[in-house]
Order: C-alpha cells, then sequence, then structure tokens
C-alpha cells in the first residue's frame, strides 16, 4: 500500500497541508514540536479511524477551528486506486468517506490501509504492564480479521454489562450468568485467534531477533490465559468453569477476572522471562523484532504491504540496531520517518532505499531538503 497523497485541514497545529508522498522511504525531519508527529498521527488515523496518542477527537481540532479533516489517496500494490477521507467536529460527529461511499460502520472499513506503528512508547511494550501487550495483538488482529474486529466490540460491551452488574447491591444472578454467556462466546474467538497468531508470531521474532541483534539468542512467545487451556476443544467448558470459581470474587471485587481482556503475552529469551533478565538493547531489539512480524503477518493476511511509520525511534537506538533493522526491511513498501536531522542517514552505508525527504517547520511541509 503507497499512500500518495495527503491533505489534511485544521488537524493539530496544521491549518491546510497538501503534499505528494512516494514509494520507498520518505523522511520528515525538522526541530521538535513543529508538526513531525503529526502527519504521522493524520496517517494512523485514516488507516485506524482514530489516533496513537489521545482517546479524545476533540484534542485533534487545530485551536479556534470547529473541525478537522484528513484526506488521502492510495494505491495497492495490485495498482488499485483507494480515496479516503474522514472528518470530526463535536457537533456532527466523525464522517468517513471510502471510494466516494459513506462507511455507516467503521469495522467495515477497519484493514482497507494496513499499517504498523513503532513509536518510542513501543519500545517499552516488552517491560510495561500486559495492557500494552493486549493492544498490540487487537491492532494487529482487527486490521486483518473483521471477525475478530466484530467480536473484540461485542465482548467490550458484555463485559462493560457484566462489570456493571457486579457493581450494583444484589445483582440478578441469571442476567449475571446470561452476560458471562456472551462473554464466552464472544471471548472464545478472541482466544483462538489470538493464540494462533502467537505461534505464528513467535517464529518470526525467532529470526528477526537474531537478525537484529546479531546474536544466536534464541527467543520465544508464550500466550499466557487467565484460565488452564490444555486445547481448543476445552476453550469453552474452560471459561465457564472459570466464571464459576471466581463469580463469588468477581462479586467482592465489583469487577470480571477472567477472560482475554486480562490475558497476556510471555516474552522469553533464552527460556528466561525478557522482562526480568533483558538488557535495554535486548528489549529494544524484541520490540523492533515484533513489529517486523506484525509487519510480515499483515502482508500475509492482507495480501497487501502494510504502510510502516518509524516515529522518531532512530535517537532510541544505536547504529548497529538501526543498520541491521534497515537490511531486514530493505524489501519492503512504503516507510514513512521522523527524525530532528535530515543528514541522519548518511552516516548509515546500509541505506538503499528511495528516499524523500521532506522539511516541516511551524505546521508547513516543504518537500526536498535545506
Amino acid at each position: 500500500m503507497i499512500l500518495t497523497h495527503l491533505k489534511i485541514t485544521n488537524f493539530r497545529n496544521y491549518q491546510q497541508a497538501e503534499v505528494d508522498f512516494r514509494a520507498g522511504t520518505n523522511v520528515l525531519y525538522g526541530k521538535n514540536g513543529q508538526g513531525k508527529t503529526n502527519i504521522l498521527e493524520s496517517i494512523f488515523y485514516l488507516a485506524l479511524t482514530k489516533s496513537f496518542r489521545t482517546n479524545k477527537d476533540q484534542n485533534l481540532i487545530l485551536s479556534n477551528a470547529d473541525y478537522f479533516r484528513i484526506q488521502g489517496e492510495f494505491t495497492t500494490t495490485q495498482g488499485r486506486r483507494h480515496t479516503c477521507s474522514i472528518a470530526y467536529s463535536p457537533l456532527n460527529g466523525k464522517r468517513l468517506i471510502f471510494n466516494g461511499e459513506r462507511i455507516q460502520r467503521f469495522t467495515d472499513y477497519i484493514g482497507n490501509i494496513p499499517l504498523v506503528l513503532l513509536a518510542p512508547s513501543d519500545l517499552a511494550t516488552s517491560q510495561q504492564g500486559p495492557q500494552k501487550r493486549r493492544q498490540f495483538l487487537d491492532i494487529m488482529l482487527s486490521q486483518s480479521s473483521k471477525l475478530y474486529l466484530h467480536h473484540l466490540l461485542e465482548y467490550k460491551r458484555a463485559l462493560k454489562q457484566r462489570n456493571s452488574l457486579l457493581q450494583q447491591e444484589t445483582p440478578d444472578e441469571n442476567l449475571l450468568i446470561s452476560w458471562e454467556d456472551a462473554l464466552i462466546q464472544n471471548g472464545m474467538v478472541l482466544i483462538e485467534k489470538r493464540i494462533e497468531a502467537t505461534g505464528v508470531l513467535s517464529e518470526e521474532v525467532k529470526k528477526y531477533y537474531q537478525q537484529l541483534s546479531g546474536s544466536g539468542d534464541k527467543t520465544k512467545i508464550i500466550y499466557q490465559g487467565t484460565f488452564r487451556l490444555t486445547g481448543r476443544e476445552n476453550i469453552e467448558s474452560a471459561y465457564r468453569e472459570a466464571f464459576r470459581q471466581n463469580r463469588a470474587k468477581d462479586l467482592t471485587l465489583g469487577t470480571t477476572t477472567v477472560g482475554p481482556h486480562r490475558d497476556d503475552l510471555l516474552f522469553l529469551i533464552n527460556g528466561k522471562p525478557l522482562r526480568t533478565v533483558g538488557s535495554q538493547g535486548e528489549h529494544k531489539s524484541f520490540v523492533i523484532a515484533l513489529k517486523m512480524a506484525e509487519f510480515n503477518y499483515l502482508q500475509r493476511m492482507q495480501k497487501e504491504q502494510p504502510i510502516l511509520l518509524f516515529d522518531d525511534i532512530f535517537g532510541e537506538l544505536d547504529a548497529e540496531r538501526i543498520s541491521n533493522m534497515i537490511r531486514s526491511l530493505s524489501e519492503i513498501g512504503q516507510v514513512f520517518i521522523t527524525t530532528t536531522s535530515a543528514n541522519f542517514f548518511d552516516k548509515l552505508n546500509t541505506w538503499g532505499s528511495d528516499t524523500s525527504f521532506y522539511q516541516i517547520n511551524q505546521g508547513t511541509v516543504n518537500p526536498g531538503r535545506v
């Protein structure tokens, strides 16, 4: 997938910006606070209909404006063209147009523009709590499977209802069990898809980690559920039993303690938990390998090369890891990179990608180097 043209209006610090992009690598450079990340955020928003920096769309509107709009033109690897525009205002909400048609259900749209983001906050995925790792899985699987996204949204709706019921003074037990049934039916799909994807990612990460680190260290990813599983055929019965055993505790705590909303990924290096034994460099290599595995997974599932967004991560990495990453990704499609130095890439002998430069200065985009 190639983003060929982007137009943004009243988005973050951009009143109006319009720019053509090329295949290969697009470097957005400029001083901090000029709007480099805002460009990546707008591309991310076009693909996933949400920001990776805030949950409040109103925060994205330029000061003194009452709406924002993002428009993009894309070309697939098969040569098909897509046009997309998304606008938001507090008064009218969000409006999405894809190839000239109004999209009422965003779940029908997610996945049309596959995308992988690597930002500085992602480099702590292996060190932070399980929510970050669940979010990684959910974003990847929601882009690759509309079925997964449907069941994820239904699961969250049922979870909210059961938690609300648990917080009542005398919850209706039959209603409680009814919401448990809804959680089980939707949660089973999430668990199965996550376990399957984890196996694929584990093999990919093992390969990429050794390329990035230049070591023979062996990595592995294990899916950790909140109840014991011995095979796919027993997920439903094990899930139901877990609810039965934990119902009293859930009533006491006022929240649901079992299910995929509490599951985690265990990252191992040479058989030991990365979180406790890994160095900073090992953590960073692992997460980059994980993102590269995500790229391959989406490409395989969607039959389309995802767009890659690298947001100011090179200051976090040493030259060897950067060179190894570039060498590993030399055959990918379109990449967007933000950096404070346009000359940074001249220092890398392995940088062989077709590269275009764009200077970002106070909410303006100027193609070429200065």
